[in-house]
């Protein structure tokens, strides 16, 4: 916490303003996150009278906030990294400003419009959905043809993720339910929510609704609260470079790390020079930037300049302390558009030396381990935030889930397995730094269940309508970035 007090002795009150809205901006998004997703953890355990409902919230909550405490940040920079290299490693304030809040106010919109109407809907793909939009935006403002506007690598990639893991939930929860019904013979088992008078599950039911549930929250956690945790760094960076740009607290030890690792790189670039070259030539490599030379540190031709530049700024440094703020963004330019270039030569390296390519890997995980961290304050104010979301307004989602997705009420069985199968995908998600959906996942298995049971299956008009919205949610929110981006840069920049 001391950074974060030193920064703000050493900003202007408008920036203060500005700082505060924009965080409190991105925690109430993650409140409505909490709104949205965590009630799908909590609407099997209510619908099946496993627990009372507050009771199940709180643990919602609980979990919720240990699952983003240690599920690590991997995630968190998928998502920075969506932005485009040119705004990461520019100095125009205004424009970052603009960006960020278009980006978070789209997003909200989306988020809290559909919870309000009960829809289980994607946090991640609202998020994502402004993020493209707003770097569209950005960069046709610059010069930027369309395929150039944003990161569309990593956006593949998570779009991918995101279609996948609902399919892959479905599949599991449907095998597994369909599993069930021939090995457990005891019909208890799969007594609806009505059984006897809305009867509690017997234990060992009733033991694994509960702990599937609180997994599912965990998982949730873990993955979900991510995203916020990129959004603040985000934010941080923006508006605070000279504080955020690098770890202020890093230890010396971990300095040396990353000074080590550049120069390495950068002898490799030398002893290389010869295949490097022609990889450049032949356009196998290309500039960090879309449109070169406007930033020389991430010019294509200079990278063994930039990699060494680290190595030089940090010979001898005890802390980052001691560099001026000029020279912190430098290293921190220095070390995006090194790590940018070399994720390309490991990608070449893949084909021709596969040892190289592994050592490449090894020197840019210990190159960006002084731009890539996240304050602990952050990740706690994210996590309260979430289980504060899942306390407040888990009911609207809940009443989708729990009643309208199946034909039939939800039994005991398929509650367990849906949530099971959910749990276990998001956390292989995680596992894979790879942003998912949880309300589509838990929506999909709970869907595979229903469809699993003989004469069940699920209500048609309520599938269309979740899917309409998982459809629309991209391309609405891309627009609303879009021209929020447009209207907040007309009366502001």
């Amino acid at each position: 916490m001391s950074v974060i007090f030193d920064a703000l002795n050493n900003i202007g009150s408008i920036s203060i303003l500005l700082l505060i809205l924009a965080l409190a901006f991105a925690l109430f998004y993650e409140m409505i996150n909490g709104f949205h997703d965590t009630a799908n953890a909590v609407a099997m355990i209510i619908y099946t009278n496993s627990m009372k409902p507050g009771y199940s919230v709180i643990m919602a909550g609980v979990m919720n906030f240990f699952g983003v405490i240690l599920g690590g940040i991997g995630v968190a920079y998928v998502i920075v990294h969506l932005l485009p290299l040119d705004i990461l490693v520019s100095s125009d304030q205004s424009a970052t400003l603009v960006m960020i809040f278009s980006l978070l106010i789209s997003a909200l919109i989306w988020n809290f419009g559909t919870w309000y109407f009960g829809l289980p809907v994607s946090s991640s793909h609202s998020l994502i959905g402004s993020l493209v939009g707003v770097s569209i935006a950005f960069g046709m403002m610059h010069g930027f043809s369309f395929s150039q506007s944003v990161n569309w690598d990593i956006v593949y990639k998570i779009l991918l993720a995101l279609a996948v893991s609902p399919f892959v939930g479905f599949g599991f929860a449907y095998l597994i339910m369909k599993l069930s019904r021939r090995l457990i013979k005891n019909p208890k088992y799969f007594k609806d929510s009505n059984y006897e008078g809305k009867k509690k599950p017997n234990f060992w039911m009733r033991t694994g609704i509960i702990a599937t549930g609180a997994g599912v929250s965990f998982a949730h956690g873990s993955n979900d609260g991510q995203k916020g945790i990129g959004l603040i760094m985000i934010i941080l960076i923006g508006i605070l470079p000279t504080f955020y740009s690098l770890n202020m607290e890093e230890h010396q030890y971990k300095i040396m790390q990353t000074r080590d690792s550049a120069i390495n790189l950068s002898k490799f670039y030398s002893d290389n020079n010869e295949t490097l070259t022609r990889l450049v030539s032949q356009k196998q490599l290309i500039s960090a930037l879309k449109i070169e030379n406007t930033i020389a540190e991430c010019n294509v031709n200079n990278v063994y300049q930039t990699t060494s530049l680290i190595g030089q700024k940090l010979n001898g440094l005890k802390s980052y302390s001691e560099l001026s703020p000029t020279d912190r963004w430098n290293v921190h330019t220095a070390v995006l558009c090194s790590d940018n270039f070399f994720g390309q030569v490991e990608k070449a390296y893949k084909a021709i030396d596969k040892d190289k390519a592994s050592y490449i890997a090894d020197q840019r995980k210990q190159m960006i381990t002084s731009t890539e961290y996240v304050p602990y304050w952050v990740i706690f104010a994210v996590a309260l935030m979430i289980g504060l979301g899942t306390m407040i307004g888990y009911k609207r989602v809940v009443l989708t889930i729990g009643e309208k997705i199946g034909s039939q009420p939800i039994n005991h069985m398929q509650g367990a397995v849906a949530q099971a199968m959910a749990m276990i995908t998001i956390l292989l998600a995680n596992f894979a730094h790879a942003p998912v959906s949880t309300t589509h996942i838990v929506s999909s298995a709970v869907a595979g269940t229903m469809s699993a049971e003989p004469g069940v299956g699920v209500q048609k008009k309520t599938i269309k309508t979740i899917l309409l919205a998982w459809l629309f949610t991209l391309p609405v929110t891309a627009t609303m970035g879009y021209f929020m981006f447009m209207l907040l840069n007309f009366l502001f920049i």
